[in-house]
């Protein structure tokens, strides 16, 4: 075992290359094309998720939900599906007062702003120095969730600056603001059991206000009844959920396979297995104490239950924070390298395996869904108990 002077001088050296000035141009500069390279993507032929379509639907007092399972998708733009909860179109519905090409470039900006802001919030939680957080900022900038997220126009980086309201002391605050990131079901599991474990059923109530104000307000405002529209999200996102693009979950997975019990319909018995499994977990979630651990675990979690495509991934930002952070530990390591490959490896083995084989289009194949899911349950094992070099303690 190498000793603690060997270890320190390890990172005194490693800490000496990146507060290397002609390393910190080098790397900023490889940022700033890979952000220019994600707003040209955005405003020009990108932003097929951004839920302008539906959120100017739902100004125009049409129910978005109702346009897409009518099958009739004459009127998104792109991908811009309804899949979010009702919150969201009462909260986008700012966007839909702009025409189509500012509302694009204006969601870009903002989704580089919360990029930038998450980054900030825990690296100083994580009391790094101004180098390591230029050095890891420039990192996420660079990887292909960030492109593909803001390029898209999604809403994954909303999410993480919710997820930062964990830092916050006061209760009612936190888990208000920390109930934004359900407009996005796929986040949400995780997230309202390890809330209902720390502060009870308050708690989980004062998290879902936001999406229960927003249903409220939507139902009001298009003049239907509440209980004709509460479910309409959930059918949507069941519908319009492309889970052949998924990259590592355990719902993915179990979902590939057909179950004939009691005549329940594979998927729904597939989210009650998930949710089974999500409640334990978040239930050892919540006995730990550091709330950068907390949000480093939470964000591993959702990616390894329910089905994300690549864009989601930006949402490791924690867990690489707090593992640079722990970096002289050898667990730190590898959370490191398993984030580094879901932020760069995926795309370039993709790219290879399009080259080789000469096709265009790829979706990922069941043995690299597999091999995804291990990675993260590695990441979530090996961020349990990060500082120590034992492999056997947890």
């Amino acid at each position: 075992m190498r000793s603690a002077s060997s270890s320190l001088a390890e990172g005194t050296k490693f800490a000496n290359v990146l507060k290397n000035k002609f390393f910190l141009i080098f790397i900023i500069l490889i940022a700033t094309s890979s952000v220019l390279y994600a707003f040209f993507i955005a405003n020009t032929y990108g932003s097929l998720d951004f839920q302008y379509s539906p959120s100017k639907l739902f100004k125009d007092k049409i129910n978005p939900y109702e346009q897409y399972l009518s099958g009739d998708h004459s009127k998104f733009i792109g991908a811009q599906y309804p899949l979010y909860s009702h919150a969201t179109y009462v909260f986008f519905s700012l966007f839909s007062l702009l025409d189509w090409e500012t509302s694009r470039l204006v969601w870009s900006i903002v989704n580089l702003l919360l990029a930038i802001l998450s980054v900030l919030i825990i690296s100083k939680k994580a009391k790094l120095e101004n180098y390591e957080i230029i050095l890891i900022g420039c990192i996420l900038f660079t990887s292909t969730p960030f492109r593909n997220c803001v390029g898209n126009g999604q809403i994954s980086f909303l999410v993480l600056i919710s997820y930062c309201s964990i830092f916050l002391n006061s209760s009612f605050n936190k888990n208000f603001l920390l109930g934004f990131s359900y407009m996005k079901y796929s986040f949400m599991p995780i997230l309202a059991f390890v809330i209902f474990f720390k502060d009870g059923l308050k708690g989980l109530l004062i998290s879902g206000l936001f999406c229960l104000i927003g249903w409220f307000i939507f139902s009001l405002y298009l003049d239907q009844n509440l209980f004709h529209t509460i479910f309409q999200p959930i059918k949507v996102a069941i519908k319009g959920f492309d889970s052949g693009l998924a990259r590592g979950d355990l719902f993915t997975i179990l979902n590939k396979n057909t179950y004939h019990l009691f005549n329940i319909k594979p998927i729904f018995l597939t989210i009650v297995l998930v949710l089974v499994i999500t409640f334990f977990l978040a239930k050892q979630i919540s006995s730990k104490k550091d709330p950068l651990l907390i949000i480093s675990l939470l964000s591993i979690v959702n990616l390894f239950t329910f089905g994300h495509l690549i864009y989601d991934y930006v949402i490791l930002l924690p867990t690489f924070i707090y593992s640079f952070k722990n970096y002289n530990f050898i667990k730190a390591k590898i959370s490191i390298i398993i984030v580094l490959y879901f932020w760069f490896g995926i795309r370039i083995y993709e790219k290879l395996k399009m080259y080789i084989l000469n096709i265009d289009i790829i979706t990922p194949s069941n043995s690299a869904i597999l091999i995804n899911f291990g990675f993260l349950v590695i990441l979530y094992l090996v961020n349990l108990n990060i500082r120590t070099n034992s492999f056997l303690k947890n």
